[in-house]
């Protein structure tokens, strides 16, 4: 469960240079929204474990989701980066 997320965090610059490739704005901020959800996800299931897990508790689930949060943050912060050399990717090999 938590070795996914570092799978999803990885693959956002990916998602984001092909949408610059296609240039395609909404593409940018799907992977992101995506992650969000599951996230979220994750942290209500977790929630709904405390008391019958032995390792779920809230200080556990809050840490887990603030982690998530600030990772998910810093590589949004990337995203205009990794997008704008997706575009100049697209104009240097198509031409427009």
């Amino acid at each position: 469960m938590f070795h996914l997320t570092r799978r999803f965090h990885s693959s956002l610059p990916l998602a984001w240079l092909v949408a610059g490739f296609l240039d395609s704005l909404i593409l940018m901020a799907l992977p992101a929204i995506a992650v969000l959800a599951y996230l979220f996800r994750r942290h209500r299931r977790i929630i709904g474990l405390v008391g019958t897990a032995p390792w779920a508790s809230l200080g556990f689930a809050r840490h887990v989701m603030v982690d998530d949060l600030v990772r998910l943050a810093a590589w949004t912060a990337l995203s205009p980066l990794v997008f704008l050399i997706g575009h100049q990717m697209r104009v240097v090999l198509i031409g427009s």
